[in-house]
């Protein structure tokens, strides 16, 4: 329990803290483009009343007043021209993301109606999975859309996660990459993994590359697949598996996941493997094959995989 709430303050803290960067992040931004915006503003002013300035109303004639006004005038043009393509050139290099939300989503859909009906579906299947995403992944993602014309860009916190909405084949798809290892484990801990030896596996080696596998979690997904790989094969493909160790709770699941297994850690070097089949056919079996219901590992003793 103490180490739940420890690990829930310390993300707690994380998330506050990128919060606030990102906000401050955001202002230093608007402020600096807001600057290069005035000065270029105040060159263009400069520039046309020099340009007026020095436009010739001698008494000579009024036919070569016209001509020299219209002289400066011109140059004056295309000094507004040069600097009008460069303001332009500018607006290009500018952030032009929308705010990432479930709410902004919907807007953006609901403007679409009648019109393009192939882009308000991409909205409509990126609107149904994300809104699915845990609440850390809504407030930290960056999410571009590119069905049907230009790419429209959302974006939340610092975007530590990339999502992607197109079309693939005539079908949409919806990928999703987290940047950094806090998004990865909050999204594997809020969805069911496939479960099998090789995805207990695969799961493990990937919080391990990431660097958030703790000594806790580690030594419960070992236990996990030492154990489920001694389970009949009428056990592995219908099962549902969740591991609950250092403060984090991972979910697996084959088949139709009717029989349940619980590994968990309640205290220190004790991790233990509890099964609760369903079925006459899958109890017998296991009957057979001298399966116990509960087993737990010995207090210090090391797990190593084999």
């Amino acid at each position: 329990m103490a180490s739940l709430l420890s690990n829930g303050f310390q993300w707690a803290l994380g998330a506050g803290a990128q919060f606030l960067k990102a906000q401050l992040q955001r202002f230093l931004v608007r402020l600096l483009w807001t600057i290069v915006l005035v000065v270029l503003l105040s060159v263009l002013l400069t520039a046309i009343w020099l340009a007026m300035d020095k436009a010739d109303y001698s008494p000579v004639g009024t036919s070569r007043e016209v001509a020299v006004t219209t002289k400066q005038w011109l140059k004056s043009s295309g000094i507004i021209k040069i600097l009008k393509d460069a303001l332009l050139q500018i607006a290009t290099m500018l952030p032009s993301y929308e705010p990432l939300t479930v709410g902004n989503l919907l807007k953006h859909r609901d403007r679409l109606a009648g019109m393009n009906y192939l882009l308000q579906a991409c909205f409509n299947f990126a609107i149904d999975v994300f809104s699915k995403e845990p609440l850390a992944v809504q407030q930290n993602a960056q999410m571009v859309i590119q069905c049907d014309g230009p790419p429209i860009e959302f974006r939340s916190g610092n975007g530590d996660c990339e999502i992607s909405v197109y079309l693939l084949y005539e079908k949409i798809q919806y990928d999703i990459r987290e940047r950094t290892a806090e998004m990865h484990l909050v999204r594997l801990s809020s969805r069911k993994e496939p479960l099998s030896v090789g995805d207990l596996l695969r799961v493990r080696s990937s919080l391990q590359s990431w660097g958030v596998l703790s000594e806790e979690l580690g030594g419960c997904l070992v236990f996990a697949v030492q154990e489920f790989a001694k389970e009949p094969i009428c056990v592995q493909d219908n099962a549902h598996m969740v591991v609950d160790c250092g403060g984090w709770v991972l979910k697996f699941a084959s088949g139709s996941g009717e029989n349940n297994i619980n590994v968990y850690d309640v205290q220190e070097g004790i991790i233990h493997y509890r099964v609760r089949i369903s079925g006459l056919w899958a109890s017998t079996v296991r009957f057979f094959h001298g399966k116990k219901d509960h087993v737990y590992t010995r207090p210090g003793k090391p797990l190593q995989l084999e």
